[in-house]
């Protein structure tokens, strides 16, 4: 187990890569408070994750899109577990249309989901961060978020913000001992899109395993951005 145990609150923690997030810091050691917008996912996940460790599991519903929701959901992480040092974004949403087809709906959902919720989330969490022996915040980002594709407007405009959010975030936390990170996977076999998994893209343990890294690193050094690559296997 590493030396110093962290008492993480993951956005989007009831499926792929938060819910894999939350597993990995479990089996780390360390305590996950997972929210969602879904109570059933949300019961389905704790029930799946409370074998890992019941005492460190906590949860709540939220939907990070709204202010009041983000700091209720914070709230209840510190009255289950007293103490926050680590905030994990997670939860986002994607489509792929062609600009002239999004509609207004969908491009104010996928902004206040994507940018506003993460700086709900992020303002809501920050007392207890200030607070904190050592705190980290770990954004997921995207691939999509240097390079853009064809019918990604909508998603590519939020991860290229959040890119820019994070490192200004950092330099504006860094000074009060706050890390501030991006991790930005390329294909995971998640189904986010609708499109089936292949046998080359990333699994959402693959992107876990790299968060759980970020938290367990000295306080000494801040990674900033952390790109993963799905390495495709040689041709047969």
């Amino acid at each position: 187990m590493p030396a110093e145990l962290r008492t993480a609150i993951i956005t989007g923690g009831t499926a792929g890569i938060g819910l894999a997030v939350a597993e990995a810091l479990l089996i780390r050691g360390h305590a996950a408070f997972i929210c969602g917008r879904d109570s059933a996912r949300l019961d389905g996940a704790l029930q799946q994750l409370r074998p890992l460790g019941e005492a460190r599991v906590g949860g709540a519903i939220c939907d990070v899109r709204s202010a009041s929701s983000a700091g209720s959901m914070v709230s209840s992480a510190e009255v289950r577990f007293g103490q926050i040092d680590a905030l994990i974004n997670c939860a986002g949403i994607t489509f792929i249309t062609p600009f002239e087809q999004i509609t207004s709906e969908q491009w104010r959902d996928i902004v206040d989901t994507n940018l506003t919720g993460i700086f709900n989330c992020c303002q809501a969490v920050l007392p207890l961060l200030r607070r904190a022996k050592r705190g980290d915040i770990v954004n997921l980002g995207s691939r999509s978020g240097r390079y853009a594709f064809r019918g990604g407007v909508g998603y590519n405009t939020t991860k290229f913000g959040l890119q820019g959010f994070t490192e200004a975030l950092f330099l504006d936390l860094n000074p009060e001992g706050i890390r501030v990170s991006l991790v930005a996977p390329g294909a995971v076999a998640t189904a986010m899109v609708g499109k089936s998994p292949e046998a080359w893209h990333l699994q959402p343990c693959d992107v876990a395993k790299v968060v759980v890294d970020l938290l367990e690193t000295d306080a000494r050094a801040a990674v900033s951005w952390v790109e993963i690559r799905p390495a495709r296997p040689p041709a047969a």
